[in-house]
């Protein structure tokens, strides 16, 4: 089949401008996107770089996005990529500094994060050296135990493109694999930093992590579990608490959430360098006349209803 990639393009340094190169090809029916660009780098143009390593799409070397889509390079067959046109754009995974080509920078974007969660085991001295655990007690993480860090849950997260530096879902799925193996002994210090300032509380619960996993680890539902954990563990971020519980106030009185009255009870009513910081915010909100006024939220029809429901849940928690 004939086919022409159009690939992007970037050389090294921060100066220089992206652009694409189009490249014509004759590939076998079976070919998939890595064959493609194997091709082009051993037979028209050796300067095309991109990365690839198992070739079985177990490792996610090669991750990257084909006509808008994120895949797995060696495992995406092209002939399912030209069904309309016989052309397939090829990027780099967006949110990532790109190095060169379809290269991107993988420690900023992911491995940094990472070991920032302190990613080994440190389980509590045993008899001979054996930490052994019921199978059943391993099952829950086991599924995060199958993550192979191609990046698919972070380009996709939507907190990413407005914060950069948010831990983002792969770095929190790590946590959660070790913060409830039974075997580990630093949940609490682990918690220290992944309920800082862009870590825990910054997922706004979108869901496309999950949607983007290609091993249905289910990061969202993952970092859900460590929210939970935290309440457990007793919560170590004021700020969040304070969130959390103005939160679940507001719903059970008024049976819908006062926005108003979140923000300033999340930063605190005697925090007033934090409340001066939403001055600008309510402004733009109010000229748009979207801004939400505190304590004047309303009685939402069904409220009763929906406070007996939280009540029975708090009880059953209890």
């Amino acid at each position: 089949m004939e086919v022409t990639f159009k690939v992007y393009r970037k050389e090294p340094g921060q100066g220089t401008k992206p652009g694409r190169s189009d490249y014509s090809l004759e590939l076998g029916n079976d070919a998939t996107l890595l064959d493609g660009l194997l091709k082009i780098r051993d037979e028209i143009d050796g300067t095309l770089a991109f990365r690839a390593s198992c070739l079985r799409g177990y490792c996610g070397e090669c991750t990257m996005r084909a006509n808008g889509k994120s895949c797995f390079a060696c495992t995406t067959r092209v002939s399912s990529l030209i069904q309309k046109t016989p052309e397939v754009s090829v990027d780099p995974v967006r949110h990532m500094p790109v190095v060169k080509d379809l290269v991107s920078d993988w420690d900023t974007f992911l491995w940094n994060k990472i070991d920032r969660i302190q990613p080994w085991m440190e389980p509590a001295a045993a008899a001979n050296g054996e930490s052994i655990v019921p199978d059943e007690a391993m099952a829950a993480i086991r599924k995060a135990m199958s993550c192979y860090y191609c990046g698919l849950c972070d380009e996709g997260c939507t907190v990413l493109p407005e914060d950069f530096d948010f831990i983002g879902p792969a770095a929190l799925t790590k946590a959660y694999r070790f913060v409830f193996d039974p075997r580990d002994t630093m949940a609490k210090e682990r918690f220290k930093f992944i309920e800082q300032a862009k870590g825990l509380w910054d997922c706004v619960h979108c869901f496309e992590a999950s949607e983007h996993c290609p091993r249905g680890i289910e990061p969202t539902e993952r970092i859900i579990e460590l929210r939970d954990k935290a309440f457990q563990l007793g919560i170590q971020n004021p700020r969040a608490a304070r969130h959390h519980y103005s939160f679940a106030n507001s719903v059970k009185k008024t049976g819908s959430l006062d926005e108003g009255k979140l923000a300033v009870e999340s930063e605190g009513l005697t925090n007033i360098k934090g409340l001066m910081k939403l001055v600008p915010l309510a402004a733009r909100a109010m000229k748009r006349g979207k801004a939400p006024l505190p304590y004047l939220h309303h009685k939402s029809p069904g409220a009763d209803q929906i406070r007996r429901i939280i009540e029975k849940a708090e009880e059953k928690n209890r």
